[in-house]
């Protein structure tokens, strides 16, 4: 295993700094019609559990992401498989508007409570680090995905913490100060997705997206290939 400093000097990451929610809103969103599918679809052996029940209403016991990345996902698991008897839990795809303004909301309150001094600017600007403004959003566009790891048996991977593991805000950074294991596999996960050209959310080792606003401030694009979808129409 390599040592945490190691990882962190790794020139796969490409860039530590975490955006913004004002560097996300200056990508345009885009208008991709793709279709959502299972993500599972393109390899049944990715793991898919809902981490909440609240995106059942909507999609059933399925995970839904657009038809580009539920390919990109099935290519990032059959390279874990290979490289390191891993594979992805998926744990979050698709999220329906409602929800994610309903997250959204929640966290809001919360950090009110905790930062009652704050404006209501900054206060937005503080929760995006941990959930994403609705409008720039890559869930509801179908582009961002919530994962983990987990070995040939689906025993979970222990990468230092849960996913949305918020009241421990500082563990949950891609760089945050966990043991070489845990840094070690965050490694394996970033790379892994990364190589097909996702991109990470460093505010949260779980959190990848493609095509969508973070992505494209990300890579310096000046515009997603996604918007957000309406899902009445799919």
């Amino acid at each position: 295993m390599n040592t945490i400093k190691q990882i962190q000097e790794n020139p796969n990451y490409i860039n530590r700094h975490i955006l913004t929610y004002d560097e996300m809103a200056s990508a345009k969103p885009g208008n991709s019609q793709e279709p959502l599918v299972n993500v599972r679809k393109y390899d049944s052996s990715i793991i898919a559990e809902h981490e909440q029940s609240d995106m059942q209403v909507y999609t059933g016991e399925s995970i839904l992401v657009r038809d580009t990345v539920a390919r990109k996902l099935a290519a990032v698991n059959k390279q874990l498989k290979a490289d390191s008897n891993l594979r992805l839990r998926v744990v979050y795809g698709f999220l329906h508007p409602k929800v994610q303004e309903k997250y959204f909301r929640e966290r809001k309150a919360a950090l009110r409570r905790d930062n009652p001094e704050l404006s209501e600017y900054k206060l937005i600007r503080l929760v995006h680090d941990f959930i994403a403004v609705p409008d720039v959003a890559g869930h509801p566009m179908g582009a961002a995905v919530d994962l983990t790891l987990v070995d040939n048996s689906n025993n979970p991977i222990d990468i230092g913490n849960e996913i949305s593991d918020y009241p421990n805000p500082d563990i949950i950074k891609t760089f945050a100060k966990v043991n070489p294991d845990q840094a070690s596999y965050r490694k394996i996960l970033h790379d892994a997705m990364a190589a097909q050209g996702f991109a990470p959310f460093y505010g949260e080792w779980w959190h990848f997206s493609y095509g969508d606003r973070e992505w494209a401030a990300f890579y310096g694009k000046e515009a997603a290939i996604y918007g957000v979808i309406d899902y009445t129409n799919v």
